[in-house]
């Protein structure tokens, strides 16, 4: 059952299948339903997808400036599991976990701080990863990281997006074929492309989405990789925006 989207004015709208109407408030929770769609429509099974942003946390003098922001992080969000890192060079990396099982929600905040000009210079990642993809709960798991971002972000902060599927290898897929339908399902411009014989991947431009970055003085704000994993193994499907930022 996938969802179904269109454009009304400056609302977005969409809709399941067995005819109940949503309203979808910003072009992330829109792009999060059309990634969802397409890959659905494709026989992909998603086994995870997730939402990240990241914001400059500004300057601090080096004496206080990583206990300060630490403590304060901490004193803030109890409900996280905090270690810290040290990863040389005065990189630290102060760390937050929390899981929700039911949901299958894991929530990530890492705050990394380092010496930059005598002063200590520190900026803040949230990542959310849902396993699967649940018609009934991913706008709960929508409504969550915003609750989340609103939390550690008090300006607006680009969000990148990602989803990581399979597709069964039975289907004798050829990956360059099977990426570029998916590109023509999203109505996307190619910009870039990689095209070996085991990985795929393209990156492209969906005028639809506001989010940009440019690439060699080309806009882009999707990208889309295929990875052959061998001999009776699955191909793996990862769509990210406007880049993917993990390991595909």
């Amino acid at each position: 059952m996938k969802l179904m989207i269109g454009l009304l004015s400056v609302m977005l709208l969409g809709s399941f299948s067995h005819g109940t109407s949503v309203t979808f408030e910003d072009d992330t929770e829109a792009k999060t339903a059309e990634i969802a769609n397409i890959l659905i429509d494709n026989d992909v099974t998603i086994k995870s997808w997730s939402l990240h942003t990241k914001g400059k946390m500004g300057f601090k003098s080096i004496s206080s400036g990583k206990r300060l922001t630490t403590s304060e992080l901490q004193a803030d969000s109890p409900e996280y599991n905090w270690i810290e890192k040290v990863d040389g060079d005065g990189i630290v990396k102060f760390i937050g976990t929390k899981l929700d099982s039911k949901l299958g929600i894991k929530d990530t905040v890492t705050l990394i701080t380092y010496p930059e000009n005598d002063r200590n210079s520190s900026y803040l990642i949230y990542n959310m990863e849902v396993s699967g993809f649940h018609q009934e709960e991913w706008r709960t798991a929508y409504e969550h990281f915003t609750s989340q971002k609103s939390q550690f972000f008090h300006e607006d902060a680009p969000v990148f997006t990602c989803f990581k599927g399979v597709k069964d290898d039975k289907m004798n897929i050829v990956l360059y074929k099977e990426a570029d339908k998916l590109l023509n399902d999203f109505e996307a411009s190619k910009v870039e492309e990689v095209n070996e014989e085991t990985f795929v991947s393209l990156s492209a431009y969906h005028k639809k989405w506001k989010e940009t970055i440019t690439t060699n003085n080309q806009r882009m704000n999707l990208q889309i990789a295929l990875r052959d994993t061998g001999m009776g193994g699955a191909t793996t499907v990862t769509i990210g925006t406007p880049i993917i930022t993990t390991e595909y």
